[in-house]
């Protein structure tokens, strides 16, 4: 089982490598096993547990695409008693699916989400975006505008996810203010991982917990904002003011103890512009005419500090 978890908000000095599991007794998933009770805890702002049936899901979200394609599963899960949401496209037809929330007025500080997914062997060669991605827009909006290649988004636009940029690379796919460009000046995600030492790769036909810790720049024009990484509880990386050492190549940076301190995240140069939603996204754009593929997903938490993978029964 793999899970993933992204965190930015300390700061100071941090060390390059960290492969420990974190301590489960200090996460909030430690106190709830099989995550029963979880979205009850004054930490949590919200969860989706996909365990009140389809026409409550939908509900919950402002944009919906192929619902049609989208199933319940009690069988295939991460946990005793957990509910998984399968995404599931018709090459020819359609393209996947999502669900997108907008939060209003959304989260203005620091949060960790956490979620499990599971990508199916089968789905080898066929990944394009199927991840969940979190951010936010300035005006907020209920509905998803990624604009991919777009350049200039201090004020306009935050994404932040972790996926399989080059199955079965993992890697951060990010959308910011002073995200680097590629080739020919275009601004697609930026990648942070690129083979570190922590560096998981995705373990096809299996769960996985992905988190993730963003603590937005406060004031707007610091260079204080951060993001960290966990999958299945193992720390893949953590950006900051002034660590870690390393260097940009394009739209892509690389861990080197003998580089540069990072120069820490300014996610916005607005305050107006938030975390105020969440995508749940599967895009496959490759599947080939009369084939399928599917994605699951389940478990997922926001929070105000680490949650951790789910603590068995």
């Amino acid at each position: 089982m793999i899970c993933f978890l992204i965190l930015a908000g300390f700061t100071g000095f941090k060390p390059l490598y960290n492969h420990a599991p974190t301590n489960l007794d200090s996460s909030l998933a430690g106190k709830y096993p099989s995550d029963i009770g979880i979205e009850y805890d004054p930490d949590v702002f919200y969860t989706e547990k996909f365990n009140d049936g389809m026409a409550n899901i939908l509900a919950r979200y402002t944009d919906v695409l192929n619902s049609e394609g989208m199933s319940l599963d009690t069988e295939d899960v991460p946990a005793k008693g957990s509910v998984a949401i399968k995404m599931t496209n018709q090459g020819g037809k359609n393209q996947g699916g999502h669900l997108f929330r907008r939060f209003n007025p959304g989260f203005d500080s620091t949060i960790y989400i956490r979620y499990y997914v599971k990508y199916p062997l089968s789905s080898k060669g066929y990944i394009h975006h199927e991840s969940v991605w979190i951010g936010g827009y300035h005006p907020s909006t209920r509905y998803p505008s990624p604009n991919a290649g777009s350049c200039g988004l201090g004020d306009k636009r935050i994404a932040i996810s972790y996926e399989p940029v080059n199955a079965p690379n993992m890697d951060t796919y990010l959308y910011w203010g002073d995200m680097r460009a590629g080739a020919r000046g275009k601004c697609y995600g930026n990648d942070m991982v690129n083979g570190s030492p922590q560096s998981k790769k995705l373990d096809w036909g299996k769960w996985m917990c992905v988190e993730l810790m963003i603590k937005l720049n406060n004031p707007v024009r610091a260079y204080n904002g951060e993001l960290k990484v966990w999958q299945d509880g193992l720390e893949i990386g953590h950006w900051g003011p002034g660590f870690p050492n390393g260097k940009w190549d394009a739209d892509s940076w690389f861990n080197d103890p003998a580089g540069q301190p990072f120069e820490g995240f300014r996610w916005r140069i607005n305050e107006k512009l938030n975390l105020n939603y969440l995508w749940i996204q599967f895009y496959d754009d490759t599947t080939p005419e009369g084939q399928s593929h599917h994605i699951k997903f389940s478990n997922l938490v926001i929070a105000r500090k680490y949650i951790g993978p789910i603590k068995k029964s």
